[in-house]
Formats: C-alpha cells, structure tokens, sequence
C-alpha cells in the first residue's frame, strides 16, 4: 500500500488558494535535473482533485527519475500505475466515478490565452484608474508587435528580455522602462498566474538598472523663487484665458504653499470642499483625487482666509473653482479637465523664469515639508495635513484635530509680496 505521505501532499497557495506540486530534487540528480525542487500549478482548488493530480505527477517524476539512473530499466513494466483505490488516500476516490467527473473543475485550454485578454481581465477586477489604463494599453501593444504573436502562453522569459533589450536601445529612459513598461507586463502577467491561466510569469524577476538621479539643488522652491511665483498671482489676468484659469493661477500656489497639498489635490475644488469644523475654516480634499486614496481635512491658513478665498469659493457654490465643464475640451476619465489645469499651471510657472530642475507644481510640497520641520510642527501632523501615506491614522481621531492642526499650521510665517 502506497501511502500519501511517501509521495508528499499538494500546497496551498496563500493568496490564489491553488494548489501547487513540488518536490525536491534529490542530491545524486540535481546536475543533471539542473534544478533542487520541480513545481507547477495544480490548476485547482479542490483538495481531493488536488491530491489525484499531485500523485499522478509524483509517479511520472519517479518514473523519470528511474530511468535517468537506470536507463535499461523499463519504466512502463517496472512502474506500471498502480490503482487509486490501492492509495491510502482519504477520502479515497474513483477517478472513474460520475460524480468526481461533475465535481472536478474544467480544465481550461491555454490556447488563444491573449496578452490583450488578460490584461483587459486585469483591469477590471484591479479596478485600475483610467490614466493607468489608458497608459498601459499601448505598453501591451507594444510587447505583442515585437513579439508578433498575442499568446501569452507562448511568451518566454527570454523574450521578455530581449523585448528589455529592445527598449533600451531606443530613446526611452531606463526609468520608464522600469516603472511603465515592465511594470505594466509584470503585473498583467501575474494576474493571470494568480487566475491559475499561465503556470509561471515569464517576468517575474526581469530588472533594468537606473542610474542615480544627480541632484544639484534642493526639490523645493526657494525663497525667492516662491516669492516671484506668489507676486505673480497678484497681477491683473490677462484677457486670453478664461476666469476658472486666473482663478486657478491667483489661488492654486497660494494653497499649496500654506497646505503643502498635490497641485491635482486642489485643482478638482469646488466650493462645497471649504467647511467649518469647531469653528474653523477647513479644506476637504477628496478621495478619489488623493493619491493614497483617502480623504483628509486641513485647517485654512489664516492668510488665505485674509486674502478672501473663502468667499470666492462661496461664490462658485457647487461648481469647480478653477475650470469649467462646459468650456473645458477634451477632458476624459483618463485625462481629466483638473489634470489639464495643473499642466497649465506648470506651463506658467516655468514661464516665470523658475529653475527647471524644480518641479513646478511639487516643489510646494517639498518647500512645505523643509519649513515644517525647520519649526518643529510634529512629523505625525506633517504626516497628516500633506496626506502622506504611512501616517498613524489613530492621530486623527478625536475632536482636537482641528484645533491641534490650526495650531501647527499657523507656525507658518506668511508670505509677503
């Protein structure tokens, strides 16, 4: 009687819930195997189902094995099949049986299993946002016309690097080989290991070197620099952009500079994002325009309070404080009109003579952070007001936030221009 635990038992995996064969190489075998442990998908989650197909691989191995060792053996007399009513394995199962027919999972064909497919699967269950989409779409176009076939079952590693290769050769940053392009096939291609359609992901583990950035100067605005943007804020519009576009120009830096927000945080605003809590002047910035997905409130500064934004946002009730919907052209889930205003903003920025080694719409963010530490507001507020991922979310609990924010936003010295 041959019992389960001589041929070893499937594994579970912890986050597909599969079912997974491997055995280790023995030491006498692995030059010529070339490998110390063989496995593959079971390609179910039926334990029972499972346990059938790990045996009938276990024997195959073991039937191959004998004849690497002993090739005048003949392995189809010696180790013919034995019965699965013979294993001790509970429950104990008729693979002939009706029932375990019905029961079984189908085992799909991977054949026609498109790249296209997958990744459309992908981006629905991920429920990936529109830009990603839209961005990753041509990455996978990409990969087939070099492969010059769609079947994801027929991509090798080897491809994926030569397709690595292929891209480096061209005028593309290794960055965006990096974070675009591999990232886009790599996580495709792993959802449809985790969705038991291929065995293994091809490239998985396939890296391209990035130089280290040189950095010459600080990421944030320096001083001057932000007075020449702020003085600029206060000068007449001219007559060529639209009254959301001067609004945007006139109020986004100031926000930015007394919040230390995302610039496409504070484009999307209307007036129903300003409320009082406690009696103080906040700023709602929403979800789903916030980059760790998660709403946050921040006291207003009491500068632009002082400067009347509070009652400029009044007067655009519910609508965008800084584009309009109706005017806008071209907006689109992937692309939409707030994105196109922080663009605009960056455009003038650069137009004011700001060093482009300076992102223009971040480096806010970053003067933000340089002045918070300089006047010691805790890093658990920093954390907070600028929507840091990693902050303790239990520090926001209770009914002084308002109070201990405005506390610390107000160490801010105010900008004079």
């Amino acid at each position: 009687m041959v019992h389960m635990t001589s041929l070893g038992t499937p594994k579970r995996h912890p986050e597909s819930g599969i079912f997974w064969f491997r055995k280790r190489v023995p030491d006498r075998l692995r030059e010529v195997v070339g490998k110390s442990e063989i496995k593959h998908s079971l390609r179910t989650r039926d334990l029972g189902i499972a346990r059938i197909r790990y045996l009938e691989a276990a024997l195959q191995i073991e039937r191959d094995w004998v004849r690497l060792t002993n090739p005048l053996i003949d392995t189809a007399t010696v180790c013919t099949p034995i019965p699965v009513q013979a294993l001790a394995v509970e429950p104990i199962v008729d693979i002939t049986s009706s029932s375990l027919i019905s029961s079984a999972e189908p085992v799909a064909s991977k054949a026609g299993l498109s790249v296209r497919s997958i990744f459309k699967s992908y981006a629905a269950e991920a429920q990936l946002a529109p830009a990603t989409v839209k961005r990753w779409t041509p990455v996978v176009e990409r990969l087939i016309t070099h492969l010059g076939h769609d079947e994801a079952t027929s991509i090798s590693r080897a491809d994926i690097v030569a397709w690595k290769n292929a891209l480096l050769v061209e005028d593309m940053s290794n960055v965006t080989i990096r974070d675009v392009y591999l990232a886009a096939i790599k996580a495709t291609l792993q959802f449809a290991v985790d969705q038991d359609m291929l065995s293994e992901n091809p490239a998985a583990g396939i890296r391209v070197r990035v130089k280290d950035t040189l950095h010459e100067r600080d990421k944030g605005f320096s001083g001057e620099e932000a007075r020449i943007i702020l003085a600029a804020t206060l000068r007449p519009p001219s007559d060529k952009i639209s009254v959301e576009m001067a609004a945007a120009r006139r109020w986004v830096p100031w926000i930015c500079a007394y919040t230390g927000a995302r610039v496409n945080e504070i484009t999307p605003l209307t007036g129903r994002d300003f409320l009082q809590r406690d009696g103080i002047p906040m700023l709602r910035i929403r979800a789903e325009t916030n980059k760790t997905r998660k709403f946050r409130e921040v006291p207003l500064y009491s500068h632009l309070v002082d400067q009347g934004l509070l009652k400029f946002a009044k007067s655009r009730g519910a609508r965008p404080l800084f584009y309009d919907p109706r005017r806008s052209r071209g907006g689109s889930h992937a692309n939409p009109h707030y994105k196109k205003v922080g663009e605009r903003l960056a455009e003038w920025v650069r137009s004011l003579g700001i060093d482009e080694r300076v992102a223009p719409n971040h480096g806010w963010r970053h003067r933000f952070s340089s002045l918070a530490r300089v006047l010691s507001i805790p890093e658990d507020v920093r954390n907070i007001l600028q929507g840091h991922a990693g902050a303790k979310v239990s520090d926001r609990y209770g009914e002084t936030w308002p109070l201990v924010a405005l506390r610390e936003i107000e160490k801010l010295p105010r900008y004079v221009v």
